[in-house]
């Protein structure tokens, strides 16, 4: 397996070229990537700190900074260490621009404002979700714009924060057998409600490792074939009463979940906005 060290600089968190590099690696089975991140490099001391990490570890460089200055002193480093620097974001606007017959605006500052705004509903996003997760924190739920239920083990959290990362405040609400379900949610209208479910067998593999993580021993209803199956088939069936949609995670990857998550989400905004005209 051949190895490569990628770079990955960024003026905001970091996001858009964590995930573009994660989508090109994924194309190739034999490389092993080792990250680098460097995000919020917003002026020269800390692109000169990056410059110096990078001529110690060489590899490839992917970035999106929209300072003009900043970006060609990257470059010129770049070409002088005879490295690859590829701008995420660049060979789009130039497509665009020659498409179009036009060319691409000095928004640097306005950009960077915006980056700034996103990179800080992020942050808001992260700590609403964590506040919020596995049924910690009843009281807010409102605030949400997503709120996941489901049994126990089926990616309610991993899930969640994957969401938060991208914006969104995601709480998760665990079903637990003969347990209802606090009023409060089903007042919740405005809000996006999903049910994750999963293959009953998987979830009590799943279930059987993490007891013994905890080395725990005893046979308890958790990992009871009949009550699991229950467990899957009662938020099945109380979604299915109203109307909220349900994901079976059991062959998903948490992005695959999150991205029909983020459709339904989308969906139902414009069917409230809808509501709301009418």
């Amino acid at each position: 397996m051949k190895k490569v060290i990628i770079h990955l600089i960024s003026e905001s968190s970091g996001q858009t070229v964590k995930y573009a590099a994660k989508s090109a690696i994924s194309q190739f089975s034999d490389i092993k990537a080792k990250e680098y991140n460097w995000p919020l490099v917003r002026n020269k001391e800390l692109l000169n700190e990056v410059l110096r990490k990078i001529q110690q570890k060489p590899g490839i460089v992917l970035y999106t900074i929209s300072n003009p200055e900043l970006r060609d002193i990257l470059k010129k480093f770049c070409y002088k260490l005879r490295i690859p620097c590829i701008s995420i974001v660049g060979k789009i606007v130039k497509e665009i621009s020659t498409l179009l017959g036009i060319g691409a605006e000095d928004i640097s500052m306005q950009n960077r404002t915006k980056l700034d705004a996103s990179y800080f509903d992020k942050v808001n996003a992260i700590d609403y979700t964590l506040r919020h997760d596995d049924g910690q924190n009843i009281i807010g739920l409102n605030e949400a714009d997503i709120i996941l239920i489901g049994p126990s083990r089926t990616s309610k959290t991993p899930t969640a924060v994957y969401l938060a990362y991208n914006g969104f405040k995601t709480a998760n609400v665990p079903y637990i057998y003969n347990s209802p379900f606090p009023e409060y949610l089903y007042q919740l209208n405005q809000r996006l409600i999903v049910g994750l479910v999963i293959n009953p067998a998987r979830l009590i593999e799943i279930r059987e490792a993490r007891m013994n993580l905890l080395q725990i021993t005893e046979i308890t209803d958790y990992t009871d074939l009949k009550i699991v199956q229950e467990e899957c088939t009662q938020v099945k069936r109380m979604c299915q009463q109203k109307g909220w949609p349900v994901i079976d995670v059991s062959r998903r990857s948490i992005e695959e979940t999150a991205a029909i998550i983020m459709k339904n989400f989308y969906d139902h905004k414009k069917y409230i906005n809808k509501l709301e005209i009418e």
